[in-house]
């Protein structure tokens, strides 16, 4: 990374799959991926979600409140979404039962 780099990097790039059944799981399905971030205050956050599926990408804030929601992403950058006081948001990632997905999720912050 640059040292006149404006971007921090907070998650990722990761790749996992998702909708495989699970007798362990709830429902039988892994169809809901969390990823906690730690994010700093004031700052604009992005999340960048590449996927073979279409999946369901909501940020929540630190008290549980939605950020920001899209649908049907299959690669997509959110952004910016501001963090206003939060020290920590999330990322949630769902598929329908049965479906399946290869996901790569990366979140950044701007300095």
């Amino acid at each position: 990374m640059s040292l006149f780099d404006k971007r921090s990097q907070v998650y990722g790039p990761e790749t996992f799959s998702m909708g495989e059944f699970d007798v362990n799981a709830d429902g039988y399905y892994r169809n809901v991926v969390t990823v906690p971030i730690d994010t700093k205050p004031r700052r604009m956050l992005y999340v960048k979600v590449a996927s073979d599926a279409p999946v369901d990408v909501v940020v929540a804030k630190e008290d549980r409140s939605s950020a920001m929601h899209k649908e049907h992403v299959a690669d997509a950058v959110l952004g910016p979404i501001p963090t206003e006081k939060s020290h920590s948001m999330g990322v949630i990632i769902g598929v329908f039962r049965g479906d399946r997905a290869n996901v790569t999720l990366e979140v950044w912050m701007d300095r």
